[in-house]
Parts: structure tokens; sequence; C-alpha cells
């Protein structure tokens, strides 16, 4: 049966990602709502995110908390409830969406931004550091930051959000030579583990690839959900090195090999996927039916 042998791959798939609801509704509002005016109705929301394993009550608690915490927004019509990316929501996936669909490293030319943090009196250190993996830096020793493609809207909007600019310096430069080939500058980020990380993505999605004939790929549901589980997977060791150049990796990085990957299977999984979402989920307009434009230039 068409689909049949799509369907156990996707099974196997999702026994090995295990998703949390939290975390995938996030991709599923930035990879697909965010194309249809970013609101949905939260009755065909549960319903489509019920097809990754999940119960309604942990969908419902991870919405209510992306609320809580600022990400999406809440209306009430009726009986109804309606939720949408905030200001905040739009800003944080839009940031990311540049770096998810990218088909190329980013060019570099040569310059670094260097940070400096006084950790005296800075309570919330913990957290600004965090934020600074996210934004791609890497960490030196004596709470010094390097990046060489520095996202400076988005550090200033780190620094406002977090009131910390008193207790940080930053400037641009260029490293030495014998910095910049030293195992110190290697060791700012965690190559090691992301390069696992993304072998495990490569293998997984790999084998998706071989199992699949061109006909199994035109399963809607199927193919959504494979959609998905690719840009939820992909995304969350992307952006950790998103903006780094090809110059900085170590030798036989697998990085290059796994943007490729993605970008063809989402091609592939892109049409009949659209029709699985005009068909489940929907805002007060209706069901979903056209895309922005911004859908046909992901991966150009």
């Amino acid at each position: 049966m068409t689909g049949c042998k799509l369907a156990k791959s996707v099974s196997r798939l999702l026994s090995q990602v295990r998703p949390k609801a939290g975390s995938l509704a996030v991709t599923i509002f930035g990879d697909c709502i965010s194309l249809y005016g970013g609101n949905v109705w939260l009755g065909s929301l549960v319903s489509t995110m019920e097809r990754f394993n999940l119960n309604s009550r942990q969908i419902r608690t991870a919405v209510f908390r992306l609320v809580q915490n600022g990400w999406l927004e809440s209306e009430r019509f009726g009986r109804r409830s309606i939720y949408g990316l905030s200001t905040l929501g739009i800003q944080d996936y839009g940031r990311a969406t540049s770096q998810i669909y990218r088909s190329k490293f980013k060019p570099w030319d040569g310059q670094w931004t260097i940070l400096a943090c006084n950790k005296e009196g800075f309570s919330n250190y913990g957290d600004f550091r965090k934020q600074l993996y996210w934004l791609g830096f890497g960490e030196l020793p004596g709470a010094t930051f390097v990046h060489p493609n520095l996202d400076i809207v988005a550090f200033n909007q780190l620094v406002v959000e977090l009131r910390v600019a008193d207790k940080v310096a930053i400037w641009d430069g260029q490293l030495t030579s014998s910095l910049e080939g030293s195992s110190v500058l290697l060791k700012a980020w965690d190559f090691t583990e992301l390069k696992v990380r993304f072998q495990r993505f490569l293998s997984r999605f790999s084998i998706l690839m071989s199992d699949m004939s061109e006909e199994e790929w035109s399963v809607p549901e199927n193919s959504f959900v494979v959609r998905v589980l690719l840009i939820h997977e992909y995304r969350r060791i992307l952006l950790q090195v998103a903006d780094l150049p090809e110059e900085i990796f170590p030798e036989n990085w697998p990085g290059g090999p796994a943007m490729s990957l993605a970008k063809t299977i989402y091609s592939k999984v892109s049409t009949s996927s659209q029709l699985f979402v005009s068909g489940n989920l929907e805002n007060r307009d209706g069901f979903f039916s056209h895309p922005t434009d911004e859908f046909s230039l992901r991966f150009q």
C-alpha cells in the first residue's frame, strides 16, 4: 500500500526523536503557522500535534507556558481560543528563519567580536551566558566570549532584555594567527558534542531517504510529520553554530552534509505536507490556504 513503508519509517523516527510538546510547538509555529498569519485555533493545533505521540494535556500545558513566557499570545472567541506569535515570538523565530533555511555557510571577513563580562554582582550571569550560546558565541577563559558573525541587533535586544549593559564590554577586532588555529579557540565551542548530534541527524534522515520511493513522499500526513521532525531536529543542533563561517569548523565537519540533506528532504515533502496543513490547521479566516512568499524562498 502506498505510504505504508513511509508510515513505518515515520513511526521509527518519532520513537528516536521523541519531541517534547513545548519545543515542538515552537517548531510548528515557526515552520508552518508563521506562513499563514502566525495564529491558529487551539483545537486544530492540538489535533495536529497529537500525530507526534503527544496527548491533549501535554500540548495545552506547553502552549500555556509559551504564553506565560511571552512567546505566544491568546485571544478568546466564545468557547474557542486562538493562539498566535507574540512580538517576541516573531522576533525570535524571524531571526532563526534566516539561519535554519540557509543553503550555504555565511561569508566571513576575518573579523571577530570579543565580549568581556564583569561577573562581580552579575546576578543573572548564568541566564546571559546561556543566551550567548544560542546566539552562537564561543567561550574563552575568564568570562570572555568570541563570535565571528554576530547578529548585533539580536545581541543588543538580549542586553536590553536582561538589563546587563553595565556588565559587558564588546568590540571588534582580529585575533592573532596563532590563536585562530589553537586548541583554545576550538574549545570555545563544543564541536565534539555538536558533531555527534549532526552525525546522528544524518544517520536518521539518510535512512529515511533511502527507504522512500517518490510515490511514498506524496502522502500528506506522513510528509507533514517528516517535515516538522526534520526542522525540529535540525534547528536544535544548527542554531548553536548557525552563524559560524565554514573556516572555523574542524576538518570533516558534518554541518555541510546535514544542510544539504535538510534541503533535499524539505523540498521533497513541501508540496504534500502543505496539503495536510491546509486541511487540518485553521484560524479565524478558515483552514490555511496559501502560504506567504517566504515559503518558496526556503533553502534557496
